[in-house]
């Protein structure tokens, strides 16, 4: 499954995604707070940092680039003093303006949060709510139109600040009885969208509460879960993605029994956001062929990543596949390891890599890891498979097979990723590893100082520095099988009978 989930992830850069909602500036004003002022009986906040992030419309948009998707964003923003602090997110996320309205009577909507020690203490709403004017209003349609026909995706991101208007809903509507498309909806009033048929929609417990007008039960599981087909009937959607914060999401489809993932728990969670996270997760997953439950899994995982972040923050690929493989570390394939060195180099992290038979772990395997991790950000471990350490050792070794290997392995914190070589077809160094990676340093022995090493001209090929650690004296495997063998003489086992 672990796997399965990884190849979808990896599918999301062969997507386009358009995204057409509110706008929205997010701007999180970040300090710490120690006194009372003496003007009023408020908190006086010392300001550290202010940090400024791409909120609704454009979270979703973020996040999707993120995730490695291309993506068009459909919007509308005021020409103010906030346009000048706009065009450098987007740049930075890598969206295009093209399909941006830039309204010089219209002012960006934004939400100023101010947090004392990463608690939210007030939070400051500005910008115009009211209904586009007729021209911005009829550019924005030629725009979506433009758009339309280009992507995969549909999402459709509505606040209620003005953009998603009659007019705009209904030239939706033509666009997609012309030009079919998925759709993703994420809004307080779904009931609008019903004759779009959405591929699946995603409001949370309150909203789906408020879109059929009933009061809340202690048990919001089983409540949803009797609720399920009147969402579905109200949405006209073939999926509805009900997110319940700590609870979790409950997947509902038409004649399907309801799908309830629990997430684990995160102390002092960051919210903001993480709804966009989860519905552009989960579009790109559904859009590359997911399975319901697979898109769930995904799209939860995504969003815990964010909740993890500070402000308005977004998921990036490489995210989802870490906690994939974290939970085991485990790379089963040398293109699943391609695929991770793609990303981490995307995102400039130094990679070191090492390899051993490891059979035996004690404190000079311990040294050695703990030294090679310190020279860079992320390490990558090549373990000899059974046949290899056989070939290698002789017909005893290895004492533990490669699948305990590796879980040992995996306990060490000193260590980021785990692949095995050396199977029947592979030779018994990590020369094609070497070239599949692409390492910044491959780490080694001291003793390969005065040794052939079969692997050496694929670490000059790729350009990585070789650097040769000194082992912990007098520790090996060797030695400690050579004193279990020597205490396990006949005349040893007499005494201890005695």
């Amino acid at each position: 499954m672990s796997q399965r989930l990884i190849d979808l992830v990896h599918q999301f850069k062969e997507k386009k995604v358009l995204v057409i909602g509110d706008f929205i500036l997010d701007v999180f004003i970040n300090g710490t707070t120690s006194r009372i002022s003496p003007e009023a009986p408020v908190p006086v906040v010392d300001v550290q940092k202010k940090m400024l992030c791409l909120g609704g419309a454009g979270n979703v948009a973020a996040n999707l680039q993120a995730l490695g998707a291309t993506t068009l964003l459909c919007s509308v923003i005021g020409e103010d003093l906030y346009e000048s602090s706009v065009k450098p997110l987007l740049k930075r996320h890598k969206i295009q303006e093209q399909y941006l309205v830039h309204d010089n009577k219209r002012r960006t909507e934004v939400k100023t949060r101010v947090l004392a020690d990463q608690h939210t203490i007030v939070r400051f709403d500005e910008g115009d709510h009211c209904s586009l004017s007729e021209s911005s209003e009829s550019l924005l349609i030629d725009l979506l139109a433009d758009a339309y026909q280009a992507c995969d995706a549909v999402i459709i991101a509505d606040y209620e600040k003005g953009v998603i208007s009659a007019r705009v809903i209904a030239a939706l509507i033509q666009l997609q009885t012309r030009y079919p498309r998925f759709i993703a909806i994420d809004s307080k009033r779904l009931f609008s969208f019903s004759a779009l048929r959405p591929t699946v929609v995603k409001p949370n417990y309150k909203q789906a509460l408020n879109l059929l007008n009933i009061e809340t039960m202690p048990d919001r599981i089983a409540q949803v879960d009797q609720i399920s087909k009147q969402l579905i009937e109200k949405t006209r959607a073939k999926y509805v993605a009900l997110t319940l914060d700590s609870d979790g999401a409950v997947w509902i489809e038409r004649g399907q029994k309801s799908l309830h993932l629990p997430v684990d728990p995160v102390y002092n969670p960051n919210v903001c956001g993480a709804g966009d996270t989860y519905l552009a997760t989960a579009t790109l997953a559904l859009v590359s062929n997911a399975e319901k439950i697979e898109a769930a899994q995904i799209a939860a995982i995504a969003s815990h990543c964010v909740i993890e972040k500070s402000g308005t923050s977004v998921c990036h690929a490489i995210d989802i596949v870490d906690k994939i493989v974290n939970k085991t570390k485990i790379l089963t394939s040398t293109s699943l390891l391609t695929s991770l060195t793609d990303q981490l180099k995307a995102k400039n992290k130094r990679i070191i890599f090492t390899n051993g038979c490891f059979d035996i772990m004690h404190c000079g395997h311990t040294h050695y890891l703990q030294e090679a991790r310190k020279m860079g950000d992320v390490l990558i471990v090549g373990v000899n498979s059974d046949e290899s350490v056989r070939r290698l050792k002789g017909k005893s070794r290895p004492i533990n097979i490669l699948k305990d290997r590796m879980h040992v392995l995996a306990a060490f914190s000193s260590i980021d990723y785990i692949i095995s070589f050396g199977n029947e077809n592979d030779e018994d160094n990590p020369a094609n590893l070497i070239r599949a990676l692409k390492p910044d340093i491959v780490v080694k022995g001291e003793d390969y100082r005065n040794k052939q090493m079969p692997e050496l001209q694929a670490i000059n090929e790729v350009g990585a520095k070789l650097v040769l650690l000194p082992f912990t004296h007098g520790k090996s495997t060797t030695n400690i099988i050579r004193r279990i063998q020597e205490n396990s003489s006949p005349n040893q086992v007499t005494k201890m009978k005695a």
